[in-house]
């Protein structure tokens, strides 16, 4: 292993000889390090935890959209058959109409060169 492997075990310092602490020592360095990257995990996992709250919500959006639009089109068809249906009588009323008035006129015309 190389001499600047931060893992390598480092001897206590101050410990029964009165003297301070140094300050930052590498072993103090590395586990600020690891303290830092625990937290940008936890940050993660937390937003990791909302996406997935959102996702389910879109997931119930979409599922809600995909029956409305269901019933949108069954209701849709519905409602042209029913209004090709009415428009269809309509036109058989004003056809019938039509021949009615042609007769009203015509068999008057009829009958007054027939009895000439």
């Amino acid at each position: 292993m190389s001499s600047n492997n931060p893992f390598k075990k480092l001897p206590e310092q101050g410990k029964g000889k009165g003297e301070p602490p140094k300050p930052k020592s590498k072993t103090e360095m590395v586990q600020a390090q690891v303290e830092e990257v625990q937290q940008i995990m936890h940050k993660n996992i937390e937003s990791l935890v909302k996406n997935v709250d959102n996702l389910e919500v879109l997931q119930d959006k979409t599922e809600s959209m995909r029956e409305s639009a269901k019933q949108f089109k069954s209701g849709s068809t519905s409602l042209k058959r029913t209004m090709w249906w009415r428009n269809a009588k309509l036109q058989i009323l004003i056809v019938i109409i039509v021949l009615v008035i042609l007769l009203a006129i015509l068999i008057p015309v009829i009958r007054m060169f027939t009895n000439k």
